[in-house]
């Protein structure tokens, strides 16, 4: 019966994975994302959510994971820095918050930032909150966009574009600038 165990294993794990989506390359070429699948989908470009089985940075070739990203859902989009050592994404958090996650690249590593300062405080009753990366400005300095839909029919939803920059001797994000988008009527 161990034997059966040990033979099974391998199997699981292939059929766990049937496909997978190499994207969002680093500028360098050493990293990407993948996405793992449970069978192949219709359209590669556009994987339904209920086919993905893991979400993972990979260094390239081998396709080691450096990072466990998410374990099924809709994959996020990475967003690099121009150097491949800052590399950051949106995680949601349910249907109502979506944050930033931040890594930082030393070596073949990387290390997971304090992002809990990658907002704007909005003045009001805020419901859902979405705050998603642009760009990287340049390295340590990241461009974002924080979209709050308020409790009440009393304030309008308000858009910020904000940048961060990351502050070597506190070791978190500081909000370097900030400007309120008008909404589009």
């Amino acid at each position: 019966m161990g034997l059966l165990f040990v033979w099974t294993q391998p199997i699981y794990a292939q059929e766990s994975a049937a496909f997978e989506n190499i994207r969002d390359v680093s500028p360098d070429g050493k990293f990407a994302l993948r996405i793992s699948c449970s069978s192949e989908p219709e359209d590669p470009d556009n994987i339904d959510s209920s086919l993905v089985t893991a979400v993972d940075l990979v260094s390239l070739p081998s396709k080691k994971v450096v990072v466990n990203v998410s374990e099924e859902g809709t994959p996020p989009h990475l967003i690099w820095s121009p150097d491949s050592q800052w590399v950051a994404f949106p995680v949601s958090e349910g249907h109502r918050v979506t944050e930033t996650y931040v890594y930082h690249r030393s070596g073949e590593e990387f290390a997971k930032l304090e992002t809990e300062s990658l907002r704007v405080d909005a003045k009001g009753d805020v419901r859902n909150e979405y705050v998603s990366p642009v760009r990287w400005v340049k390295p340590g300095v990241l461009l974002l966009k924080q979209f709050d839909i308020f409790r009440g029919g009393d304030r309008q939803d308000a858009t910020y574009q904000f940048t961060a920059k990351f502050d070597e001797k506190t070791g978190k994000f500081q909000v370097a600038s900030k400007k309120k988008i008008p909404s589009k009527e």
